[in-house]
């Protein structure tokens, strides 16, 4: 179900977080406002943007006595600038999730949209607080866990992001009608964008909260959600449902330039099996790698009715290469002592 104003389209995902953005922003601001009109004659040094609304913001060193922050904080603009941005990114990101996304949704009561933004908005915000903390306490200074984190739909950008790599990996687009940029690549563009706005500004944000949300964005997609494969594998499947996505495309390394692979490998690898010893993460076997790999194959050969014959090749050069140098590894494997399949795949 949506609602069509003109040539806009606002499906109920849609609705809902721009209403609760403007909501929660506009309650922020009014209290805000009292406050400071309260306090500007005692206090005339005060600023407007020093006020802080505790019950709405995330403030690390007040967190425990307003624990619903940890959702709210990623709903909560504190400028007309991030606002508009907070809203532009959340019409085009949640429409393109809504009608791109196929997921077993029979017993929900929510769209996947819904819980995947929540669920990524929380766990983003929770870990950003836990490394200001840490950060604070091996600096021996406290004073900024009193100051109010403001990630806003920072907290939310890279979730996208991250979607488009993993649902539209080859597709082109044109900056200023100059030059390209593969969708692929973006991930890593804009990880490199707010690490060097952090190093001039000297600062943890933005880098610390989008890095976060790059990374909890792919944990979950990789090995948390359910999607549906009726339609995307062939007939024969006895499966219904599949959790995560446990292609060699998706392997976390992909996102990152070719160079770096050699280094990202052993990092990758040792996350990974950290992760499945403590129980966080089921391991994927090849059945699992087997059914991510059909899928995306499936995925961009039903996209490329769309695209131009010369984009759709190269997707599926792309796609076919990977599979190819799984099999390649899997050949000069040991029989007796296999590769895990993360090994091989990232």
């Amino acid at each position: 179900m949506s609602f069509k104003f003109k040539s806009l389209e606002f499906p109920i995902a849609t609705t809902f977080f721009l209403s609760l953005t403007t909501i929660l922003s506009l309650l922020k601001f009014i209290t805000s406002l009292q406050t400071y009109n309260g306090i500007k004659a005692e206090h005339p040094e005060v600023s407007f943007s020093e006020i802080i609304v505790p019950i709405l913001q995330l403030v690390p060193s007040q967190s425990i006595f307003y624990p619903w922050t940890f959702v709210t904080e990623s709903f909560v603009e504190w400028s007309i600038l991030t606002y508009a941005l907070s809203v532009v990114v959340l019409y085009f990101g949640i429409n393109f999730l809504e009608k791109h996304w196929n997921v077993n949704n029979e017993s929900r009561v929510f769209s996947e949209t819904v819980y995947f933004i929540i669920i990524v908005a929380t766990v983003t915000n929770i870990t950003t607080v836990l490394i200001e903390i840490t950060v604070h306490m091996l600096s021996l200074s406290s004073s900024e866990l009193t100051v109010p984190l403001k990630n806003g739909i920072f907290s939310l950008i890279m979730s996208f992001v991250v979607v488009l790599k993993q649902l539209t990996p080859e597709h082109n687009v044109k900056v200023f009608k100059t030059f390209s940029i593969r969708l692929r690549q973006l991930p890593f563009i804009v990880l490199s964008a707010t690490l060097f706005v952090s190093i001039v500004t000297r600062s943890l944000k933005p880098v610390v909260p989008m890095f976060n949300n790059f990374y909890v964005s792919w944990f979950y997609l990789r090995y948390y959600q359910i999607n549906t494969i009726n339609d995307l594998l062939p007939s024969n499947s006895s499966r219904s449902t599949v959790r995560g996505d446990a292609s060699d495309t998706f392997a976390f390394i992909q996102f990152f330039p070719v160079a770096a692979h050699r280094v990202l490998k052993p990092i990758s690898r040792t996350t990974y099996h950290t992760a499945a010893l403590i129980g966080l993460i089921r391991p994927f076997n090849d059945d699992d790698i087997e059914s991510g790999n059909l899928r995306t194959i499936k995925r961009l050969n039903t996209a490329s009715t769309t695209v131009t014959s010369e984009i759709a090749d190269r997707r599926r050069q792309v796609a076919l290469q990977v599979l190819g140098e799984r099999v390649n590894a899997n050949t000069n494997a040991r029989p007796d002592l296999p590769e895990t399949p993360e090994q091989t795949q990232n």
